[in-house]
């Protein structure tokens, strides 16, 4: 969680990411994809009524119902303007609309997803470091390179092989920018305004730096390596 320093403002636009013990993969299809059910649920403030696993169990026409409920923007503690999944850490960057609407989620969804980790290998305790880290983000640039880097970070750590394939990356949210596809309601606009919406202007400003960004982890895990 958090330290005592990080404070949250509604309106707030921050880069948000952390790694797993041991860098732990756990992000593999499975949790990834139910880890990405978790983080849409537990967007919402009705999720405060009910946890994640509970909400699973409910008979499919109560379930359904809530479900619409939760997609409902007006009920939104946070927006998502991108996320990325790797098998050992995630990257959001997310805007909080409510008061404590970012501590409340990140609370939630890392409670969840340790819980349904833990509950499938009979393990205890956590799974990710202490604290996840945030860098508010202070203008348009920023916020432009941060979606990009989140993006693009498939590429960096060799989990696809070709920069074109970022756009196919399932554990991302780089569909809704490049397609009218956009399922989990990630906030797209605020970053598409800096390419006049354009999204063939957007895939050549991620594909521009695919591969800087790729060789700038090698070199960094290679001095890692041998200091």
């Amino acid at each position: 969680m958090p330290s005592r320093y990080d404070v949250f403002y509604n309106g707030g636009i921050y880069h948000i990411y952390d790694k797993t013990i041991d860098c732990r993969e756990i992000f593999i299809p499975k949790l990834a994809d139910e880890f990405i059910d978790i983080f849409s649920y537990y967007r919402s403030e009705l999720s405060s009524s009910l946890r994640y696993s509970l909400f699973k169990k409910l008979p499919e026409e109560t379930h359904n119902s809530k479900l619409k409920k939760i997609f409902v923007n007006s009920h939104f503690m946070i927006e998502i303007f991108s996320f990325s999944l790797q098998p050992n850490h995630y990257h959001f960057l997310i805007k909080q609309l409510k008061e404590n609407g970012i501590i409340k989620f990140m609370s939630n969804i890392l409670n969840s997803i340790t819980h349904y980790y833990n509950k499938g290998i009979h393990r205890k305790g956590p799974i990710f470091l202490p604290q996840f880290i945030s860098k508010r983000i202070k203008n348009q640039e920023q916020l432009t390179y941060t979606s990009r880097y989140i993006h693009t970070n498939c590429f960096a750590h060799q989990l696809v092989n070709n920069p074109e394939d970022i756009f196919e990356y399932p554990y991302s949210s780089i569909k809704p920018f490049i397609s009218k596809s956009n399922p989990l309601k990630i906030r797209t606009d605020e970053i598409m305004s800096s390419f006049g919406y354009d999204q063939s202007k957007f895939k050549q400003f991620i594909l521009n730096n695919a591969v800087d960004q790729k060789m700038r982890e090698m070199v960094k895990y290679t001095f890692d390596w041998i200091r």
